[in-house]
């Protein structure tokens, strides 16, 4: 009796040893992230931007109530709900098989067996017409000395931490996308104005042109490239009315709606551009990012898989029974007599699988190990895009200084310009070259503009945020 239970202690143990322990290898972290510094200057504020709710990030009500709409709506959204059901599900199908499995059976038959089948035959006094009634309920329970269940169970728990990291990871993406959107929206918008009010500007400056050539004080050749700046911010009127369209249809797919206008909040001017972006240290983005933690967890996955794969070469042994009641006279079925019963451990040996439980081992060993691969990219391209949208932020902010100046300085130069055609000291050629210039300009600030603003979306999303659930925001 001692050794059975020195063997029962020493099988549980080692049956904790099946699977392989998790250790977070995601390579190389450095201490901190590459263009981290602004302006030259270190980072004192150990924080990071993705600290802050995508309430606090986004201050227009309207965006607002668009980002609310899609965590709702939002098809990606719901799948990663119906992804995360599932998953705890199949924590539930895995978690049963340690529990005994019982069933019930029903059985009636009435037969005839032949006279001449046996030797010598069945006598004619005999009755070979015959009634069999059985009722029994059947016990089945494999007893997981070794862990095989309990690895499976784990895996189970894993993939289900998984799905809700991925589902988290929908919503950051959720989130960026429809700011991102509404955005460019913002910025069509106002590219619009500006190319409606261009072209008022234009139509004025045709009238003067045509009233001077009128007076013989001009040709026309100057009414000709009146012509040409009418017509080049009239085609692109058109073209930015269709991508409005074409960006609330977009806005509308995100929402889980169908195509429909959008509400305008804030002008493009008053969407505010963050002057500094905290990125926190770089070790806090393996917590942070829903997809790194994802990665993380099909790892954990594997691992169990592993301790499950590698249980299958140890004994199984099950407990099986039966109890219940069999008769040939239906009327008897029930008494005491006609009572069956039967309860004893079952154990099945691995001698020969041809090689399934080997490469089922070795199958889950290459999975584990796809699955840390991806997981240090993950890592690898998070620090990538955190670092780009550091250096893009910085960037843009010196680009869109200079594109202001030069905005200034095209402004100037059409104001001189008008001036001294106006004097009859310049042709109308230079009038339009500034003008078109200014449009061009004017133009390019809206989208300089933009594009700080869809850095501070990236890279909020980069350093993993966006990811709160609606429910916290009041």
């Amino acid at each position: 009796m001692k050794r059975v239970l020195w063997l029962l202690i020493a099988a549980l143990s080692l049956s904790g040893c099946m699977a392989p322990k998790y250790q977070r290898e995601p390579g190389a972290v450095p201490q901190d992230y590459r263009f981290q510094s602004a302006r030259g200057q270190p980072q004192p504020d150990l924080n990071s931007l993705a600290d802050l709710a995508w309430w606090q990030i986004f201050d227009d009500p309207v965006l607002q109530d668009l980002i609310r709409t899609a965590l709702v709506q939002n098809y990606d959204v719901r799948l990663a709900v119906a992804r995360v059901a599932e998953a705890r599900s199949q924590v539930g199908v895995s978690r049963s098989s340690w529990l005994p499995d019982v069933g019930g059976t029903a059985l009636y038959r009435r037969e005839r067996v032949s006279r001449t089948s046996l030797n010598p035959p069945v006598p004619p006094e005999i009755d070979v017409i015959g009634s069999l009634a059985q009722f029994n309920f059947d016990l089945f329970w494999e007893i997981d000395i070794f862990g095989r269940l309990r690895n499976l169970t784990k895996a189970a728990q894993a993939d289900f931490y998984a799905s809700q990291w991925g589902q988290r990871a929908v919503w950051a993406a959720v989130v960026a996308d429809v700011a991102r959107a509404y955005f460019e929206l913002r910025t069509l918008d106002r590219q619009l104005e500006i190319a409606r009010s261009t072209l008022e500007s234009f139509e004025r400056s045709r009238h003067l042109v045509e009233l001077r050539k009128r007076q013989g004080l001009v040709s026309g050749e100057d009414v000709a490239q009146a012509d040409v700046l009418i017509h080049t911010a009239g085609v692109k009127i058109p073209d930015l009315e269709r991508l409005i369209a074409q960006k609330e249809n977009q806005i509308c797919i995100l929402l889980g709606d169908n195509p429909q206008p959008i509400q305008r909040g804030k002008p493009l001017r008053d969407l505010v551009v963050r002057p500094t972006v905290p990125a926190g240290l770089p070790s806090s983005l393996l917590e942070r990012r829903p997809d790194i933690r994802q990665s993380e967890e099909r790892i954990v996955a594997g691992n169990y898989r592993i301790g499950s794969a590698r249980a299958n070469f140890f004994p199984r042994i099950f407990l099986t029974g039966l109890a219940g009641t069999q008769s040939v006279d239906l009327g008897k079925l029930f008494t005491g007599p006609s009572s069956i019963w039967n309860i004893g451990p079952t154990m099945t040996v691995p001698i020969f699988t041809s090689g399934f439980n080997y490469f089922t081992l070795k199958s889950t060993q290459a999975q584990k190990e796809q699955a840390l691969v991806l997981y240090q990219f993950t890592v690898r391209q998070a620090f990538r895009e955190v670092s780009d949208g550091l250096v893009a932020h910085g960037k843009l902010e010196e680009v869109r200084n200079e594109q202001e100046a030069l905005v200034a300085s095209y402004e100037l130069y059409s104001k001189l310009a008008r001036k001294r055609f106006r004097g009859g000291l310049e042709s109308f050629l230079t009038v339009l070259d500034s003008d078109r210039q200014l449009f061009s300009a004017e133009l390019d600030l809206a989208a300089v503009h933009m594009a700080q603003l869809v850095t501070v979306v990236q890279l909020y999303k980069a350093l993993g945020g966006g990811w709160e659930p609606i429910t916290v925001h009041p």
